[in-house]
């Protein structure tokens, strides 16, 4: 289990921008985003399946976090709404109600 904090607002974002910048590597927020919302909702599965038994990985576009099984097939996609922004965006604007999506979305792909 990772235990490194998962950033869960822009405050936390800004943070760890800020940090990796203090260690010499220079990353954006946005890539920050993309790696807190994969770590966190890979962490959400594992929550709701009592163990890591799916991986979650950006599609190529990083639009939809896809669930992937054992055999690496995928098994559903947490996708935003098709008329709203995309889920960096939606952190950006409100990290909690993001998080509230994806475990919405995490419960309707492997129903539990």
């Amino acid at each position: 289990m990772n235990t490194q904090k998962i950033p869960e607002d822009m405050q936390d974002v800004r943070d760890r921008v800020d940090l990796m910048a203090g260690r010499g590597f220079t990353v954006s927020e946005e890539d920050v985003i993309k790696e807190a919302l994969k770590t966190g909702f890979q962490s959400i599965v594992d929550e709701k399946m009592d163990g890591n038994y799916y991986t979650v990985r950006w599609d190529e576009a990083f639009h939809d976090l896809q669930v992937l099984g054992i055999d690496n097939e995928l098994v559903g996609s947490a996708k935003p709404k098709a008329d709203g922004p995309d889920f960096i965006k939606q952190f950006e604007t409100n990290a909690t109600n993001t998080w509230f999506t994806l475990d919405k979305d995490a419960l309707a792909i492997i129903g539990r």
